[in-house]
């Protein structure tokens, strides 16, 4: 998992089960909540996204006016602005696959 503010690695849960498994950044304190698939901390979304997933800058869209989709052409993540949800990032926290 990566940060979505500043594409780094989040720190993983322990090895050791835990209730509430999180995802924490060190350098911007955004935390992700694997079992309730939330984030929590996420500065306001401008113009700038990481991908969770990958850590890949994230392109939007519309171009020309206030962006709406953010998109991740490595992996296909997508984040719904609008709607606040993100798409295709369960697939990569480790243990959540079908």
């Amino acid at each position: 998992m990566f940060c979505p503010a500043c594409g780094r690695g989040l720190t993983s849960p322990s090895r050791t089960p835990v209730p509430y498994p999180m995802h924490v950044c060190a350098t911007d304190g955004i935390v992700y909540d694997q079992q309730r698939g939330q984030w929590y901390g996420l500065p306001e979304i401008k113009e700038r996204l990481c991908c969770p997933a990958c850590g890949s800058a994230m392109e939007f869209e519309p171009k020309g006016g206030t962006p709406r989709v953010f998109f991740c052409y490595q992996c296909g993540t997508t984040y719904d602005k609008n709607r606040g949800s993100w798409y295709g990032i369960a697939f990569h926290v480790p243990g959540s696959a079908p």
